[in-house]
């Protein structure tokens, strides 16, 4: 492989790798945010919801809201719970397709190296 070309090569997969590092980047803010904002409008819809517990106790329905507003509760703190955990697991794949990136540029830059190519000889 001449120089030319080996730069060229080079020079694809240096592309290549930082366009896939922003992707993942990218990806795993935007799923953080999803779900961040899918947690806090959960919330804002509970606290209206709650605004119109009845106040009175003996109230039928009070007893029903206070179920749902454990439930509701428990439920979101499960999602943020599992949020958390999945975010761990893409930041771990992330660094992960990372590594493997950088290991692959490491072997294309070791392929002018193997036996029979240095010289131009195959």
């Amino acid at each position: 492989m001449d120089k030319t070309a080996e730069k060229k090569s080079a020079d694809f997969i240096e592309t290549w790798a930082k366009l896939q590092k922003d992707f993942m980047d990218n990806w795993t803010k935007s799923q953080k945010e999803f779900m961040e904002n899918w947690l806090e409008a959960a919330k804002k819809m509970q606290e209206s919801f709650l605004s119109l517990e009845p106040k009175q106790t003996g109230i039928p329905g009070k007893d029903m809201v206070n179920m749902y507003n454990t439930w509701f509760n428990t439920m979101v703190n499960s999602s943020k719970g599992f949020t958390d955990e999945a975010m761990k697991v893409q930041e771990t794949w992330k660094t992960a397709v990372e590594k493997q990136m950088l290991m692959g540029k490491d072997l294309f830059k070791g392929f002018p190296d193997l036996p029979g190519q240095s010289s131009g000889k195959a």
